[in-house]
């Protein structure tokens, strides 16, 4: 059987996406520890088990094979730093990080979006890295957004939501997507001045309904995902609501009407209908770049941008 190539496999697990926890116990009743992992899930309620991945590799890892107590924390969406201390090989990872000891005595770490404090059921070998089973004796959770993490990023589940709430508007609503396909952007083309723009729509629709932005792309010959919010902002009394994704031209389709694709590398800034236009795709394209994502709000003129995903490997 031909090896598989580990790089590109650790790429395809991480298209998973997953919450990021930080696993705690005390060496000896007196010095606490703990790593970031995203190999953690639920097993069983009666009894109540779960489990998480311990490398072999990781310097702690002959502490917490031996132990008999651990603690698993869910961070939450604003404690990124605390989930990169962590991942990091510093030397006192708990300065300036406020805990309590649980029932078994594991750190419980402050503003986690839950905690479980565990005895260890099991502990079994699997591979460079081995499982890590817990009976769960103690555990709290509140209602606040976790940290995500999906290929090789953080991700900020409840940003896009906060970002729509944020914005205020009394007339239309304009629904657009910056969609990639093939290492294009797809753009609207005034037939007339030949001027690019976002597509836009009234509203999202349905693949079959030609109001809809799913209609738009449709009717172009294009299939699209809209996975990401990219940004919401205001010009004049017209909201915007804006989506970033990708478009997949299908087989038996040829691209038609107004949209066309634009070669990233080879925009024609001098055509891009306004300067929110403009900002949007060299947003898009330094983002495309960096790895790093954020969702824009405010005007056409001022706003900020808040960050949503940004890359770092635990």
């Amino acid at each position: 059987m031909q090896a598989l190539d580990t790089k590109d496999l650790r790429r395809a697990f991480g298209a998973f996406a997953t919450g990021v926890t930080v696993v705690t116990m005390q060496r000896g009743g007196q010095e606490p520890m703990g790593f970031t992992a995203n190999s953690f899930t639920s097993v069983s309620l009666d009894p109540p088990l779960l489990l998480v991945c311990l490398a072999h590799g990781m310097r702690s890892y002959p502490a917490f094979a031996a132990a008999g107590n651990f603690a698993v924390n869910i961070l939450a969406d604003d404690q990124q730093e605390l989930s990169g201390r962590f991942a990091s090989r510093g030397a006192d990872k708990f300065a300036n990080t406020g805990w309590r000891p649980g029932r078994t005595g594991s750190p419980l770490l402050d503003g986690v979006v839950a905690w479980f404090d565990c005895r260890v059921h099991e502990l079994h070998d699997a591979g460079d890295h081995s499982i890590l089973i817990g009976e769960v004796v103690d555990y709290a959770y509140n209602n606040r957004m976790p940290l995500g993490f999906c290929s090789g990023a953080y991700v900020r589940f409840g940003l896009p939501q906060r970002a729509i709430e944020m914005a205020h508007h009394d007339g239309q609503v304009r629904i657009g997507a910056v969609l990639e396909c093939g290492g294009a952007i797809l753009l609207d083309e005034d037939p007339a001045s030949h001027l690019l723009t976002v597509p836009t729509a009234p509203r999202l629709g349905l693949a079959g309904e030609g109001s809809g932005l799913f209609g738009l792309f449709a009717a172009a010959g294009y299939d699209i995902t809209l996975p990401f919010l990219f940004a919401v902002y205001e010009d004049g009394r017209t909201q915007f609501v804006v989506h970033r994704g990708t478009a997949t031209l299908r087989r038996e389709a040829a691209a038609q009407g107004r949209i066309r694709p634009v070669d990233m590398e080879a925009i024609p800034w001098e055509r891009v209908a306004s300067p929110a236009q403009r900002m949007m795709l060299e947003r898009y394209l330094r983002e495309r770049a960096t790895n790093v994502a954020g969702i824009y709000v405010g005007t056409a003129e001022s706003g900020d941008l808040h960050t949503v995903s940004s890359s770092r490997p635990l």
